[in-house]
């Protein structure tokens, strides 16, 4: 590639740019199912607390901040909110990853332009990304979600759902294949470096977009392996290089509890037989297309690779969309890579048919170009003139949010709705809910939460009870509830006047409404048989019941607890004989705890909580501290030495070549 394709390619991003900027905009979009705000509170977090190896209180009982998402994105929108103080979260997340919108175009000309393409079918390939969206045509369940206004839909799926990292992950993918096929044909260490680094940046920013990845570097393998001067082993390690230099997020434990938690995250997937027959139809098709033009059309790989890239993606999202299939977790979302290759391979068949039948391949794109020119029209003259985007003072979710603010809460709160996803991208209190849940290790609070909306295992009448009996065991003060005249989108609370009459009400606008539950404590005194024995999922409320009697039992002292930071607390009090003390926070193995300056047992109990048994005292302090684990402080170590040899490494090849 030369200069000219840099600066063809920075052309394709000032038109995406001009095209699409209505969308860097302040304020709160039509869409209000938008996870976006649940990514600005990730970069709201790092901004305030960057330690990465540090404790995060503010959601789901707590778990370590590293364990919250992958840490490309929220690190650098926390860079861009810790040099513009005022600026709001999500106008820099949103700015990030329409940014990358944008770039992904340009990136795909540079990716068409690397393998051999003219540069009119690059372009062309960028026209295609730009303005059509195939999947419309194809998928009867997207074409019914095309929204209010007629973009691609790549651009609806990030405005409308929220999906900014993979978006953002989706753009780096094809300067990554270039990056891998570039370390793959030529020697030295600087290209084998660049494509590891081009592969740990993709994993780390998103791992749909990195799982995507991987499949695509497989394929490449598979196509380009019999290619003069291609080395698969130069591919593998810049594999290895990648990891050990991602190694200081990606330990073991992260990856194994991502593997453990995506399943139940993706609407409970299960790999039984008929996922196990698609996978087989699936890896079976891409096999077929390799042979084919291994032995038929052995010279045609850049053809080879998108179609077997447009087969792999559009086999598990057709699937899913045609017959409800999941052959992979969550194959709906590789619908974004399913329609970027699927216009890569048309363009490249109209390339090929053009050198061989100039005059049909004519007459095929003014069909293309009649059939598509009202919609690219539309696009290009509705301006989003429907983007009408709302000050966040007016919506109900920061009306309620503001209201529990100012009530200075001690507890936490369990928010409905939307609320919750939106919440810590404004304020820095603790709730049970959150965004993103893949990285939990206790998960009691997910399911507590969604029983309380869901009232599972509660016969009628009991519903209000058995919601607070499980409230008071997670130490909540407020619940936030949006009924069915809430303006808020999601109202998913089954029984929104439960708590009518029940619970004191101490805010209320419209049909959206603040609870206060009493008392709230996250730590508090217990004899071993009033700890729960088993964990209480599924409706098995008695066994919480002698956990919250011993929280509410005026005889016995109440504990202190205070938060010193976010991973050091202390709890203060009197520490009868006989006694545990509960506390309600989430296990992890980093949590160490002493008294008096002497440590003192730790154990996770059945809430996915831990237990200490302090020695009796009239008076004492207990202090709490969360350290790194030894695991992770071990991979950062390896991590840093891989980052030193490979700069070594670099440096020598350049005083090799001077």
């Amino acid at each position: 590639m030369t200069r000219l394709d840099h600066l063809v390619a920075a052309l394709v991003l000032i038109l995406n740019l001009a095209l699409n900027w209505r969308i860097f905009l302040p304020g709160v979009t039509p869409y209000r199912g938008s996870i976006e705000r649940g990514y600005a509170y990730m970069a709201n977090l790092v901004a305030q607390h960057p330690n990465p190896w540090a404790w995060n209180p503010m959601q789901y009982c707590g778990l370590p901040t590293h364990f919250v998402y992958l840490p490309l994105l929220p690190y650098w929108n926390a860079l861009w909110i810790r040099l513009i103080p005022s600026i709001d979260p999500t106008q820099v997340h949103r700015a990030t990853c329409a940014f990358a919108l944008c770039l992904g175009v340009a990136s795909v000309y540079l990716f068409v332009r690397y393998f051999g393409a003219s540069r009119g079918a690059a372009f062309c390939a960028c026209l295609a990304v730009t303005f059509l969206s195939p999947l419309y045509l194809l998928i009867e369940t997207i074409e019914k979600d095309r929204g209010i206004m007629e973009i691609p839909w790549r651009i609806q799926v990030l405005i409308k759902y929220g999906e900014g990292p993979h978006t953002v992950g989706l753009a780096l993918v094809p300067l990554a294949l270039i990056a891998v096929h570039r370390a793959a044909t030529l020697r030295g260490f600087p290209s084998l470096w660049l494509a590891a680094i081009a592969l740990a940046t993709v994993v780390l920013t998103n791992w749909v977009a990195g799982l995507a990845l991987t499949l695509l570097v497989l394929i490449l393998l598979l196509t380009y392996s019999s290619a003069e001067r291609f080395s698969v082993r130069r591919v593998l390690a810049a594999g290895v290089i990648g990891y050990l230099l991602a190694a200081f997020w990606l330990t073991p434990t992260f990856v194994w509890r991502m593997v453990n938690n995506w399943p139940k995250d993706a609407f409970g997937y299960q790999f039984q037989s008929l996922e196990r027959y698609a996978v087989g139809a699936w890896i079976g098709g891409l096999l077929l297309i390799w042979l084919g033009f291994r032995f038929v059309f052995p010279r045609q790989r850049y053809f080879a690779f998108v179609l077997m890239a447009t087969y792999c993606f559009g086999f598990v999202v057709s699937c899913f969309y045609r017959y409800g299939l999941n052959a992979i977790p969550e194959s709906r979302r590789y619908a974004l890579e399913y329609e970027l290759f699927l216009l890569l391979l048309l363009v490249e068949i109209f390339r090929l048919a053009y050198g061989r039948r100039p005059w049909l391949a004519r007459f095929v794109l003014l069909v293309v170009l009649l059939s598509c020119t009202p919609r690219v029209s539309h696009f290009l003259s509705h301006r989003y003139a429907l983007w009408v985007l709302t000050p966040r003072d007016e919506v109900p979710e920061f009306k309620v949010a503001s209201a529990l603010a100012a009530r200075n809460p001690h507890g936490r709160l369990l928010l409905s709705g939307g609320t919750r996803f939106r919440f810590n991208s404004w304020f820095d209190l603790p709730q049970i809910g959150g965004v993103f849940e893949t990285g939990l290790r206790n998960r009691l609070p997910v399911d507590i939460a969604y029983q309380v909306r869901s009232d599972i295992g509660s016969r009628p009448g009991e519903e209000a009870a058995n919601s607070i009996l499980q409230m008071r065991a997670l130490g909540i003060e407020y619940v936030v509830v949006h009924g069915p005249e809430s303006q808020e989108y999601y109202r998913d609370l089954k029984y929104p006047n439960k708590f009518e009459g029940v619970l004191e009400k101490v805010w209320s606008e419209g049909d959206d409404r603040i609870y206060r539950v009493e008392p709230a404590r996250y730590a508090h005194l217990v004899t071993a048989g009033e700890l729960p024995a088993y964990s209480p999922i599924g409706g098995q409320f008695e066994v919480l019941e002698p956990y919250v009697k011993a929280l509410l039992d005026p005889a016995r002292p109440a504990l202190q607890f205070a938060w010193q930071g976010t991973s050091d607390a202390t709890i203060t009090g009197a520490f009868p004989p006989g006694y545990h003390v509960a506390v309600a926070v989430s296990f992890d193995d980093g949590w160490e705890a002493w008294q008096d300056g002497r440590p003192i047992q730790l154990v996770r109990n059945e809430l996915g909580f831990f237990t200490l048994t302090p020695q009796a005292a009239a008076q004492s302090t207990l202090e709490l501290h969360y350290r790194t684990p030894l695991e992770t402080r071990l991979c950062a170590l390896l991590s840093a030495l891989s980052w030193f040899g490979c700069l070594l490494f670099w440096r020598r090849n350049r005083r090799s070549h001077a």
